[in-house]
C-alpha cells in the first residue's frame, strides 16, 4: 500500500468515528464543544497554529448526495430529498431499513452538528450541519453539509438563538 492509500484508509477510519461521535451529541454537548473549541481556536490562532477542529468537516462516511447526481443546497436537503429522520418512518433504524452503503437515519431530527468551533466572521462558535437526506428509495439516502453558522456568535446566548434559527430553515 502506498502512502497516499494509506493516508486515504486513516482519514477514512477517522471520518466514520467522528461521524458516530457526532451523531451521538446532544445539543448541550454541541454547545459545549463550540464554545470550548472557539476558545481553543483563538489560542491557535494566537500562537499561528491552525486548529485541528477546523482541519477538515466532513458528513462521511455515508455518501454524500452529490453521488447520487443532486446538488446540496446551503441548508437543507437537495430538490427532491426529505430529511431521513429516525422516528419510525421508512429508512430508519428501527425499521430495519439502511442505505446502500449499510447506514440507516439515526437522529430524530433529521440533521446533526458535523463540527463546531469554526473560526469564521468575527468569532470562533461557528458551526455546520449534515443533514440525513432520503429520495424515493431507502437505498439513495445520503447526506449534505450546511454552510457554516454563527460565525458572528460571541455568546452561548448568540448560539443558541442561531441553532433554533437553523432549525427552522431545516424543517421549511
Amino acid at each position: 500500500m502506498t502512502a497516499a492509500g494509506l493516508g486515504d484508509k486513516i482519514d477514512t477510519g477517522v471520518a466514520r468515528v467522528a461521524e458516530r461521535i457526532a451523531r451521538t451529541m446532544t445539543r448541550r454537548d454541541a454547545l459545549r464543544r463550540g464554545v470550548l473549541g472557539g476558545i481553543t481556536g483563538m489560542a491557535a490562532l494566537a500562537v499561528g497554529a491552525r486548529p485541528a477542529m477546523a482541519v477538515t468537516c466532513t458528513c462521511g462516511p455515508t455518501y454524500n448526495c452529490a453521488h447520487w447526481g443532486a446538488s446540496c443546497t446551503c441548508c437543507g436537503c437537495p430538490s427532491g430529498y426529505v430529511l431521513c429522520k429516525n422516528d419510525g418512518s421508512y429508512c430508519s433504524c428501527s425499521g430495519g431499513h439502511y442505505n446502500s452503503q449499510g447506514y440507516c437515519c439515526e437522529y430524530s431530527s433529521g440533521y446533526w452538528v458535523a463540527c463546531n468551533g469554526i473560526c469564521c466572521g468575527s468569532g470562533c462558535n461557528g458551526y455546520r450541519l449534515c443533514y440525513d437526506c432520503k429520495a424515493s428509495t431507502c437505498q439513495e439516502w445520503c447526506t449534505c453539509l450546511s454552510q457554516e453558522f454563527c460565525c458572528q456568535c460571541a455568546t452561548p446566548e448568540e448560539v443558541a438563538k442561531e441553532q433554533a434559527r437553523t432549525q427552522a430553515l431545516a424543517v421549511a
